[in-house]
């Protein structure tokens, strides 16, 4: 078959080129990959978080922090890299923990306080828990497995408790008083499967004594589950164990908290941190786009 002169085999492929441009000023052109365009990372960027670890390395031992204020991780034990992630019909990938004193661990910084913002925190996470048996802290099991909370810094934590405890399976979001003791929290309590990858968002009201009903909301999979808009849910409001939240120098970790105590056996991917709370329906949309594509 003889070839088409060049001259025509150029104007096709110029004709096929500005075609495929028009329909991406349209929003009609087919998804690129995930090397190329996350629809889930362009998302969360737009909300402008003070810190998004993506935790897709390839190798150590830096996490990096996609947020622009390079406020970048560091791999502490022997986290499995280079993991299938959460979200479906992107390409990036996660991390696994062994339970052995993995973990990442970010600087101290004010931007992820409650109170630093004025307008609250949001913290956003993709965990995935490969057992739900696992040692840690009390006779009632339970971990942090996020958090700003080594004493006496403390000042807020995603907490879960082992299948045979007394609140089996409980993903909690507390915040603390400095020295610790009770915080004010939000919780679920689901059966779950071991790797299973779940969307856990917590939302924590900035803290004014003008707003006697500010408190902790979790969202599981983009569905809030309790927060103080919620009745019957007062253990919610910093006001009923007398929290005032406040800027700590305790270091943010991803798969710990006290590392004298407690790791993640499972996998964690998507972290971002946000200085507002995001709104019900932002979070239902970011469990959407991850989950659906």
């Amino acid at each position: 078959m003889t070839a088409p002169p060049s001259h025509i085999w150029t104007r096709r492929h110029w004709l096929g080129a500005t075609a495929t441009a028009s329909l991406g000023l349209l929003g009609l052109a087919p998804r690129l990959s995930a090397a190329g365009l996350s629809r889930y990372r362009d998302r969360v960027l737009s909300k402008k978080p003070v810190g998004y670890w993506r935790l897709g390395e390839a190798s150590g031992p830096t996490a990096k922090d996609e947020s622009g204020f390079n406020r970048h991780g560091t791999f502490h034990g022997t986290p499995a890299l280079h993991q299938p992630g959460a979200l479906q019909h992107d390409e990036d990938t996660s991390i696994t923990l062994d339970g052995k004193a993995s973990y990442v661990e970010v600087r101290d910084d004010p931007a992820f306080s409650i109170a630093t913002s004025g307008k609250g925190l949001t913290v956003e996470a993709w965990m995935r828990p490969d057992t739900l048996e696992f040692p840690g802290e009390t006779k009632d099991p339970y971990i942090h497995w996020i958090g700003k909370g080594e004493l006496p810094q403390s000042e807020w934590a995603f907490r879960f408790y082992t299948h045979t405890s007394s609140r089996p399976n409980r993903i909690s979001a507390y915040a603390f008083n400095l020295a610790g003791g009770l915080g004010s929290g939000a919780y679920f309590e689901d059966p779950l499967a071991a790797g299973q990858w779940i969307h856990v968002v917590a939302t924590f009201d900035p803290p004014a004594k003008s707003n006697p009903k500010a408190g902790v909301s979790l969202y599981r999979d983009g569905v809030l589950r309790k927060g103080p808009a919620i009745p019957g849910s007062s253990g919610t409001l910093y006001s009923e164990y007398h929290v005032i939240p406040t800027h700590g120098t305790s270091p943010l970790r991803l798969g710990a908290c006290d590392v004298n105590h407690e790791f993640l056996i499972g996998g964690l991917d998507e972290v971002a941190i946000y200085p507002q709370v995001l709104t019900a329906a932002e979070i239902h949309e970011h469990w959407m786009i991850g989950s659906k594509g």
